[in-house]
């Protein structure tokens, strides 16, 4: 018996260490939604999402094929190329990132009309943007969906910001002029 214990150990402490031969990585994923309308209330109604492994095909998604990117393209783009950038804030409210500095997953919110509609997360981003590219003056990111809760805002359209107090906790979002 004491040797099968040791034996099934030696087998489970195996099949516990990480093996350099598989490497288990976050694998990325890039949507796009476009709003379709707009409720009484103001909430934004949205499409179906559209999801791809690069950033490059979102844009190319976001953008009607306009905007063709050679595919390791990543969001730092849109602060290094200001034609790029000009051309995606004529399509977008906002785009949002699970990582800092627009890194990580994203999804892209396309539509115009910074007048103060709003998003809801739904569960596939509750409780999960770290960072907003903002294509409005000021994207208000919300605790709770409609609006509600503690409430940080990101300013400056055509920046990157990262959030702090709603980090990974934004369940909506509204977009602003102003």
């Amino acid at each position: 018996m004491r040797n099968q214990v040791l034996v099934v150990l030696a087998i489970a402490t195996a099949l516990a260490q990480p093996s350099d031969a598989v490497d288990i990585g976050v694998v990325e994923s890039h949507c796009v939604v476009d709003v379709t309308a707009r409720s009484s209330t103001g909430q934004l109604l949205l499409s179906e999402s559209r999801c791809y492994s690069t950033f490059a095909e979102a844009m190319f998604d976001a953008s009607a094929g306009s905007l063709a990117l050679p595919p390791p393209t990543q969001s730092d783009v849109l602060e290094g190329d200001k034609e790029f950038a000009a051309e995606v804030l004529s399509l977008i409210l906002g785009i949002h990132f699970d990582g800092a500095n627009g890194s990580g997953s994203s999804i892209t919110i396309t539509g115009s009309g910074c007048n103060g509609g709003w998003w809801n997360t739904g569960a596939s981003w509750a409780n999960r943007i770290s960072s907003s590219y903002n294509g409005c003056a000021r994207l208000a990111h919300y605790d709770f969906p409609n609006k509600g809760g503690s409430v940080e805002s990101t300013y400056g359209v055509g920046t990157t910001d990262n959030l702090g107090l709603l980090n990974n906790r934004a369940e909506s979002v509204a977009y602003h002029s102003g």
